[in-house]
């Protein structure tokens, strides 16, 4: 319910997303204690009959959820969000959400793809690993035990328990220490990856071992339970988006969970015992995997459906349906299938299952594939006055600034550019340390001049321009770009940050591309672009800039100009309504307009790289202001001349990039 709540109402719980720890104490706990039992009772460990009550357990809803989620994206969701929507459904059914979300998390392409319905099943999937790879050690541990039976009899590590514990603790560290590590370095993968979690099921799983059935009663249980439960509270109130997790914070809702589980204290009213016995708690209890998988579909989705975002009124009646659904599920699905005839026999068991996974996966392709049914490429001849940014020229007549012909290629192809990239590989991570580059344009032994192009990912943006301008100039150009980090010398600060690794790493990499840049004699000119908008920015270490945001920019420019480079700055790319572009012209099919941003709000007073360009051509600097280009005088469009201009909620479409070349080369 903690998560749940967190995600229904996101600033009223803030860290409720803690509530999947405390799931996976109790997964850890109660698996590992049917397990030891039945090694005590029969000496062994069937994995195949355990596997196939996993199966039993949890494949029918899931997969139930996972199908009625693939019809209602299919019907009410824009098709910009089928492929990755499909991708995710499709590692939900094979339970390697986390990994995939892990992936997305390092390709910056896909980082401001929005949540899909079926993001929530990252947890379920690290809980899935958890049930294949726990067994297998559990065996070995269990091998290893016999085998110092054979040879050491009367050798206390001999006992299956001893050695759960003793190895269970070592796995359980190892993850902790991992968990603290990777948190600390790259803490988006560190969130879904499995094995910065597997110390939370071994904290459950030691817990059943060293208790057994036994648990602390009286006043010291309830004292136990009270604490564990404030812990819990405490986590799930006090954290936020931008506490360090799991790292070391999840110990705190870990402890918590396992204090509740170990202290059981009196059944009598000052017990924590009483009133999670009570039938509203149980009754969560029964059906709480059924609201796990409905909530995020129902969050997701309803918005698409019903036209308009989610008010108070409108959560508090998902949640209450959320609630309904699950008990119906659990009622005509879950109990039925797991009790009944149907899935009694294990080979049926596992025929079954793998069948359904298959399906989901075949009806996630078949959605990838209708997400672009019907979308053509690009058939405008771009020699045609009104095509693109022509569109905007009032000596060209052209009526109709979106043009006259819907956009080719359409929404869903050109959102496709985040999950595809053109140039991928080109662009270092926001916490990488390495510098990347690629060739642009023609090759060096062809190339009349060589030029640079360094930023963050809106330099990015500029690849297929700065292609084909090259191409046609016979320049060779070299690519230094890095997610979130424009090429100032000043400190740029994102709030989205919760910690300091991406700003000493941008600082790093700068220092890095300025030591390249200034080596590299053939370098006739740098070209830079950033989102200036996004960030703040403060003096480095050492210094005190008058104005961070636009004196970082003029250094470094002016240490490139020094080292014999002309600099051509592109001021910034206007900001748009914070939604993904193609997404809100699928919504709004017919009406562009309702994408559309004011010129005032598209461009605001803190466009810092466009006030240091203008600042600086006195000495020498040549700004590329494309404005123009992009607005008229009251309105910033999402498609001008029938080419749709960004392909998320920040970057501009590669085909509209190439439809600026020719503004660009008349500036230059």
């Amino acid at each position: 319910m903690a998560v749940v709540v967190y995600h229904f109402w996101p600033t009223h719980l803030s860290g409720g997303y803690v509530g999947v720890d405390v799931f996976f104490v109790i997964s850890g706990f109660l698996i590992t204690s049917h397990m030891f039992r039945e090694v005590q009772k029969t000496g062994r460990l069937s994995l195949v009959k355990f596997w196939a009550r996993r199966i039993r357990r949890l494949l029918p809803a899931s997969i139930f959820v996972l199908l009625i989620t693939l019809t209602g994206v299919f019907l009410w969701v824009p098709p910009t969000l089928w492929e990755t929507t499909a991708r995710q459904v499709a590692a939900s059914g094979l339970y390697v959400q986390n990994w995939a979300l892990a992936s997305d998390a390092v390709d910056y392409s896909a980082q401001h793809n929005d949540a899909t319905a079926v993001q929530h099943f990252w947890s379920l999937s690290v809980e899935e690993q958890f049930y294949v790879f726990w067994p297998l050690i559990l065996l070995g541990l269990l091998y290893g035990a016999s085998r110092l039976t054979k040879y050491f009899p009367d050798s206390p590590w001999a006992s299956p328990r001893v050695a759960m514990i003793a190895g269970l603790s070592f796995v359980g560290a190892a993850s902790f220490a991992w968990s603290i590590v990777s948190t600390a370095q790259d803490p988006s993968v560190a969130y879904f990856a499995t094995p910065t979690r597997v110390w939370e099921f071994a904290g459950g799983a030691l817990l059943a071992l060293t208790l057994g059935e036994r648990q602390l009663k009286g006043i010291p249980g309830n004292v136990l339970a009270w604490l564990g439960l404030g812990l819990v509270a405490f986590s799930a109130l006090y954290y936020t988006s931008a506490t360090p997790f799991p790292g070391w914070t999840a110990a705190v809702p870990v402890a918590g969970t396992m204090l509740v589980i170990a202290g059981a204290g009196s059944t009598g009213l000052t017990g924590p015992r009483h009133w999670l016995s009570r039938t509203p708690a149980t009754f969560l209890g029964d059906v709480s995997y059924g609201i796990y998988l409905w909530h995020w579909p129902l969050l997701a989705i309803c918005p698409f459906a019903f036209g308009q975002p989610l008010e108070t009124a409108g959560k508090v009646g998902l949640f209450l349906a959320g609630i309904g659904l699950a008990w119906v599920t659990k009622v005509l699905i879950e109990d039925p299938l797991r009790t009944g005839a149907i899935l009694r026999s294990n080979l049926r068991t596992y025929l079954i299952g793998a069948g359904a996974m298959a399906t989901i996966v075949g009806l996630s392709f078949a959605l990838a594939a209708l997400a672009y049914a019907g979308e053509g490429v690009s058939t405008s001849a771009r020699s045609q006055p009104c095509y693109g940014p022509g569109a905007l020229n009032a000596a060209n007549k052209c009526g109709s600034v979106a043009g006259q012909d819907a956009p080719a290629p359409g929404p869903a192809l050109v959102a496709k550019q985040n999950t595809e990239p053109l140039y991928r590989g080109c662009q270092a991570g926001i916490t990488a340390p390495e510098v990347v580059s690629c060739d642009l344009g023609v090759s060096a032994g062809q190339a009349t001049a060589t030029v640079a192009i360094v930023g963050d990912s809106h330099a990015t943006a500029w690849f297929p321009a700065m292609d084909e301008l090259a191409a046609a100039r016979k320049w060779h150009v070299k690519t230094y770009t890095k997610s979130s980090c424009p090429a100032t010398t000043a400190r740029r600060i994102l709030p989205s940050e919760k910690n300091e690794d991406g700003q000493r790493s941008c600082l790093a990499w700068n220092q890095k591309v300025n030591d390249a840049l200034t080596a590299d004699r053939s370098i006739s000119t740098v070209f830079t672009a950033a989102y200036s908008t996004a960030y703040s920015f403060a003096s480095p270490e050492g210094r005190t800039l008058q104005d961070p945001a636009v004196d970082g920019f003029e250094d470094a420019w002016r240490g490139w100009m020094a080292a014999g480079k002309r600099v051509v700055a592109f001021d910034d790319a206007p900001r748009t309504n914070g939604q993904s572009v193609p997404t809100c012209l699928a919504k709004n099919s017919g009406n562009a307009l309702a994408c559309a941003l004011p010129r005032s709000k598209a461009y605001p007073g803190n466009t810092a790289i466009g006030r240091a360009g203008a600042a600086m051509v006195p000495e020498g600097v040549k700004q590329v202001s494309l404005r123009e280009q992009f607005c008229d005088q009251k309105l910033c469009y999402p498609v001008v001349g029938s080419v749709i201009v960004f392909r998320d909620n920040s970057h501009i479409s590669a085909e509209y990039s190439r439809a600026l070349v020719p503004y660009i080369s008349r500036q230059l």
